[in-house]
């Protein structure tokens, strides 16, 4: 599961994905599920944080997991 904890309007919130590629494919739509500019918090994939991701904001998790894809 990943967990991308995020700032909203200075409010720290969370949402959940089965998958990464669940995560990409909503990015993607017209009204995605969240806006690219957010800044991250936390990402955590099965509980464990992902290590190797040096990103900031929404986008940026976007592109490191649509290039993995």
């Amino acid at each position: 599961m990943l967990i991308i904890k995020y700032v909203n309007q200075g409010i720290t919130e969370e949402i959940k994905y089965d998958l990464t590629a669940q995560f990409v494919a909503r990015q993607q739509l017209e009204v995605p599920d969240l806006q690219d500019y957010y800044p991250l918090v936390e990402v955590t994939l099965d509980g464990k944080p992902v290590k190797d991701f040096t990103g900031t904001t929404i986008v940026d998790l976007f592109n490191y997991y649509n290039v993995l894809g």
